[in-house]
């Protein structure tokens, strides 16, 4: 066991390999990642040392002010000298200003780390699991209308992630244990009693902030003595907040500044003093925010109202559609925009073609729309929701093909407002829009992790008069969405859809619902997901649902797997492949990889399962979706492990840490077992014994025993090859009270398990008809890896008894067929083979030792078995007929027909010549 250990969301786990956080991260954020700034940084620069300082000694630091006062700016400043010092350090941004709920604010910080959500999995748990180690600071932007949740996060964090920094940014203080509240007031002001010099008004972070802003609008801006004062009474009227400032900076185009001074200064009883429970500098920076909009056509500040409806940013596209009206045509919305830029009242990213505004002005763009009548207030909304719900529409098509990532680009920057219009639909009870809207985004939010949010969403809509097929549709997407953290509510969704779509005579319905009931049923009752599967498919096809015959036609492959018929799950999943490479679905040729790759793997296609998992790695990437690239790792270790590569261990280590992010807690277990049976490949007996019990300990107590069968006749194995005996009996005996109706995945193992058990406890006939059996059983199920390895129990068990020239034939074919398949032995395999090799050599001579060998490679499987059963395993009770004979007579009569002369079928099945 490697030395180090933590406590993980499952128990006590150990470190991975050495791989860096920074390589697990995809995408990763860094301080260029940091929100883009199109200005330049004035003043400030001893804050920036002091609140760096801060950060250093306590780790938590909140900055605190009126809104505009530059916290935001000073923090991201903090953020980019702290990128320069400390380049392998990460800096994520969380902007909380358009989030309303306060449970999405441990996924916010998820999103802006650049991993994805997960069901099932706490996003505070993920963050730990990614930070516990790692050198970070995270920048909480805005919380002051989240301060409960944004407190319980930092706290979690800051006392489990021990090299995390945290910096906040609110109006109010977190009040949590060990913060650092830091004041940011307005910048300092110029000095114009004494101007000393020239330069007098430069010196000042306030003055130099407007001049600086001034000659943005006006390149070559320069001020005499007397507009050098009157900038300078611009300054103290607005207390240095820098927003207020560059608001009135830019009106430099149009204004004098000695005009910007006088009507400021006649503002004066708004720009002074504090109101009731309302700091002075914020009634400033309204007032000022005031002052600027009407000096706007009325048009332009009618625009400007209905622009604070987005939850965050927007695009032109979005502005056109929503905030045109009056005398403002969509055609002339840029250009409005574009004056709103120019006088800082909305603010321009040109690499991402957005536009957002300020939180200050978009909520007092808000309260201005508030202040309208009702439809006034209520038509900016709903022109909000029939926008988004047109482009999710527009963009929901290529969610099924591989236009897939164009799409999540398109969607993924107007998360925020996805989810405004969507609650929205909801509160005003516009049903219809609502539905249309959770359907278009359906494959968005799955994709994206969003997946706890989307079902409680879908609640929502479900607890309201939906119309029968709606009903059926949200039905669909809450059983997708909460099958992974809630498994039985999943089900009685399902269920409830099933029996709505029958009393619809609505075939899709029930095949959706039958579907989701499946994925429920696969890994806890695979016989139940077969009969289940076998009932949707036909309807999905009679429905021409390509997307639903991908995703049961996979699950099918998978379920055949667990039942034992890795060929058959091979099959049916590469079946799925094809309907999703017709249809052109990205994700779904993704999906089907990674069932075919499962069963190619169990069926000794390792060639075959590598080129799936390079696919599902490449689907991965192409689709930016760590499940995929995970699990493309946990695949590429099986086969490393079984072809005794050295890379094996790395893949899988890495493919844990990756899926501890995504928090698939079957797959969690899944890959610690597989590292189980690495280790006991590599003769790693104790280390493997432990990780084994643990893996599959905690999947039978998620109800996935199933799910684990190898894993427990591994344990088995590695029992008889410690010498104890009885608790090899143990496990064999959970084994053997599985359920035989329909299933074969637990025979092999389980046969085989018994014939090593017997082989060492010096019982060489038992251990050789429970082996043969066992042996037909794995060809018939197509497990060549269990043939194989059962040829070479077979041999072992031979030569106990005595016939060393049987033995050495199978032990020939086996090595023939590792040879040909990759299969690598594994070391306790390898130590027993090598003694029956040295035995069988001393009894026959070198020669005939040769010989031997070289008849059994040239068999093939087929006739291996039938050569290793002849007169062996269970008789048949039949006393007439074909399943009366034995199998050597079977192979005589299957070579007799194939018109073979007697003396032919003699050397097939190594009969000496009569002499």
């Amino acid at each position: 066991m490697p030395s180090r250990s933590y406590q993980g969301a499952e128990g006590t786990w150990y470190t991975p390999v050495p791989v860096t956080l920074c390589a697990l991260m995809t995408p990763l954020s860094t301080a260029g990642d940091l929100p883009s700034q199109l200005t330049s940084f004035v003043g400030r620069e001893a804050a920036v040392e002091a609140v760096s300082q801060q950060l250093w000694a306590h780790r938590l630091v909140t900055l605190t002010g009126a809104g505009g006062c530059g916290k935001t700016r000073l923090a991201i400043q903090v953020g980019l000298e702290l990128g320069r010092t400390r380049a392998g350090d990460v800096i994520f941004f969380v902007d909380l200003s358009g989030l309303s709920d306060p449970a999405l604010v441990p996924s916010a910080a998820v999103r802006a780390l650049g991993l994805r959500m997960s069901a099932g999995r706490d996003p505070v748990e993920l963050l730990t699991d990614e930070l516990r180690d790692q050198g970070a600071l995270l920048i909480l932007d805005n919380c002051e209308h989240l301060v409960d949740a944004s407190a319980a996060l930092v706290t979690e964090l800051v006392g489990r992630c021990r090299r995390l920094l945290v910096l906040v940014t609110s109006r109010e203080t977190l009040g949590v244990p060990g913060e650092v509240v830091v004041r940011v007031d307005g910048l300092g002001l110029p000095r114009r009693a004494q101007p000393g010099g020239e330069h007098w008004l430069e010196g000042s972070e306030a003055g130099r902030l407007f001049l600086e802003r001034a000659k943005s609008a006006i390149p070559g801006f320069v001020v005499d003595r007397a507009e050098a004062a009157a900038v300078a009474a611009i300054c103290e009227l607005l207390d240095g907040i820098p927003l207020a400032i560059e608001l009135a900076a830019a009106q430099v185009r149009y204004m004098s500044v000695q005009s910007i001074a006088k009507d400021l200064s006649q503002r004066s009883h708004l720009l002074a003093g504090s109101g009731r429970g309302r700091p002075g500098r914020h009634k400033t920076l309204l007032a000022s925010i005031e002052w600027s909009c009407d000096l706007l056509p009325g048009d332009e500040r009618a625009f400007l109202h209905r622009l604070s409806v987005f939850a965050s940013g927007f695009t032109q596209a979005a502005a056109e559609a929503v905030c045109a009206g009056g005398t403002t045509s969509p055609a002339q919305v840029i250009s409005v925009l574009a004056t709103l830029v120019d006088k800082s009242l909305v603010q321009a990213e040109p690499q991402a073609d957005r536009f957002h505004l300020h939180e200050t002005m978009r909520a007092w763009g808000a309260a201005a729309l508030e202040r309208q009548d009702l439809t006034a207030r209520s038509r900016g909304r709903d022109r909000h929701l029939d926008y988004f719900r047109e482009l999710a529409k527009g963009m929901e098509p290529k969610s099924w093909t591989s236009e897939l990532p164009v799409a999540l680009e398109t969607l993924e920057p107007d998360l925020e407002n996805l989810r405004a219009a969507l609650d929205w639909g909801i509160e005003s009870k516009q049903l219809d829009a609502s539905v249309e809207l959770v359907l278009a985004l359906g494959n968005f939010f799955y994709i994206l992790g969003l997946r706890v949010e989307a079902w409680a969403r879908c609640e929502r809509l479900l607890a309201t008069e939906l119309e029968p097929s709606a009903r059926a549709d949200v039905l669909y997407w809450a059983s997708t969405y909460s099958r992974a953290s809630d498994p039985d509510a999943s089900s009685l969704l399902a269920s409830e859809l099933v029996a709505l779509g029958r009393a619809l005579g609505d075939a899709r319905a029930v095949a959706r619902g039958l579907c989701r009931l499946a994925f429920v049923q696969v890994l806890s009752a695979p016989e139940q997901a077969l009969l289940t599967l076998e009932e949707c498919l036909p309807l999905a096809h009679q429905s021409n649902d390509l997307q639903l015959v991908v995703l049961g036609s996979g699950l099918l492959g998978n379920v055949y797997r667990l039942l034992g018929q890795p060929e058959k799950a091979f099959t049916v999943a590469g079946e799925a492949l094809r309907t999703a490479e017709e249809a052109g679905w990205l994700w779904g040729s993704a999906y089907a990889h990674n069932f075919r790759a499962m069963g190619a793997i169990q069926a000794g296609r390792l060639s075959d399962a590598l080129e799936d998992v390079d696919a599902l790695e490449e689907a991965g990437r192409k689709l930016s979706d760590p499940e995929f690239s995970y699990r493309a790792q946990w695949f590429r270790g099986d086969i490393y492990m079984h072809r005794a590569h050295p890379g094996a261990e790395e893949e899988l280590q890495s493919a844990y840490t990756r899926a501890l992010s995504c928090g698939d807690i079957s797959s969690l277990l899944m890959i610690k077992g597989s590292l189980g049976q690495l280790w006991a490949s590599q003769g790693r007996l104790a280390a493997s014994y432990q990780m084994l019990g643990d893996a599959t300990a905690k999947l039978g107590s998620l109800g996935f025993s199933r799910a684990s069968v190898d894993h427990r006749a591994v344990m088995g194995d590695v029992a008889v090859w410690q010498g104890d005996m009885e608790a090899a009996r143990s496990h064999l005996s959970a084994l053997s009270g599985r359920p035989v109706e329909g299933s074969r995945d637990w025979l092999v193992p389980l046969a085989r398990g018994r014939a090593r058990l017997a082989r060492a406890e010096g019982k060489p006939r038992q251990a050789l008809a429970l082996a043969c059996d066992a042996l037909e059983a794995a060809c018939g199920s197509g497990c060549l890896r269990q043939a194989v390895e059962l040829l070479e129990l077979i041999a072992m068990a031979l030569s106990d008894l005595g016939h060393s020239e049987e033995a050495t034939r199978l032990l020939g074919t086996a090595d023939a067929l590792r040879e040909r398949t990759g299969y690598a032995r594994w070391v306790p395999i390898s130590r027993e083979v090598d003694t029956v090799w040295a035995k069988t050599q001393d009894d026959m001579g070198r020669e005939a030792f040769a010989r031997a060998i070289a008849d059994g490679q040239a068999l093939n499987l087929g006739s291996a078995v039938a050569y290793a059963r002849r007169g062996r395993g269970k008789r048949t009770q039949a006393v007439a007929g074909w399943d009366s004979l034995t199998p050597s007579e079977r192979r005589v009569a299957t070579l007799a027909a194939q018109r073979l002369a007697n003396a032919e079928i003699a050397r097939e099945l190594f009969i000496p010549p009569v002499p």
